[in-house]
């Protein structure tokens, strides 16, 4: 349970950067002031909730059948102890890379596009073209980063002392980064037609460093109104 807390606290303080950033045209996800914080406590100072008790949001959609359910009892059973390695390894790296790196207009390039006058989309029109007929289907379709080395970006980031990495498996676009059975918009059918992920894992595998996924589902819900 410690672990599934501590990898959700990296990730949405990475997700919290992205949040901050302030947008001058268009759509605008600026966030108030960052309140002032107490001194950190010392460790273990404050006890855990009661997960017995804390109340769970369920939703009525179709989960696939598998070792997880959505509760807090299951989650707990399949993070079981203290993940002592996290502790001992101190500093890791957070991979975000990606079809959206294309446009090179920072996050959320798949959306941002489709806005005008966002910086996303300015560049769209002039490297790409108008979105209604160059889309994000067809950045998809010629996305192929060539020059893309796991192996050697790991060996980097050993050398700089980091200790696992944490991928992204797919981002808002819905483009998942492997050989996806549930879905034909990947990156082996479309694009660099490489599993990506396999490579980042085969490259951290042979190093010794521990490698983990992200999955950045959580704007899917709202945002699917928005595809075109």
């Amino acid at each position: 349970m410690n672990q599934f807390i501590m990898l959700s606290c990296l990730w949405l303080g990475a997700c919290a950067t992205a949040f901050s950033q302030q947008q001058t045209n268009g759509v605008n996800y600026q966030l108030g002031p960052i309140p002032s914080v107490h001194k950190p406590l010392a460790e273990n100072s404050v006890p855990m909730g009661n997960i017995q008790t804390f109340e769970e949001v369920k939703l009525d959609l179709p989960i696939t059948s598998g070792p997880y359910e959505p509760t807090w009892k299951s989650i707990e059973a399949n993070y079981p102890g203290t993940p002592e390695w996290l502790r001992d390894s101190k500093f890791g790296i957070w991979i975000h890379f990606g079809p959206q790196s294309a446009g090179e207009s920072g996050d959320w390039y798949a959306r941002k596009m489709y806005v005008e006058g966002t910086p996303a989309y300015e560049n769209h029109l002039k490297n790409y073209g108008h979105p209604s007929e160059v889309g994000y289907k067809e950045v998809l379709r010629d996305w192929n980063p060539k020059k893309f080395n796991p192996q050697a970006l790991v060996d980097i980031y050993k050398d700089a002392g980091a200790r696992f990495l944490i991928i992204q498996g797919v981002h808002h676009d819905q483009f998942d980064m492997w050989d996806s059975k549930y879905q034909p918009w990947n990156s082996t059918r479309l694009g660099s037609k490489r599993d990506l992920i396999g490579e980042w894992e085969k490259a951290a595998r042979k190093a010794g460093i521990r490698f983990g996924l992200t999955f950045h589902h959580e704007y899917s819900w709202w945002w699917q109104r928005y595809k075109r």
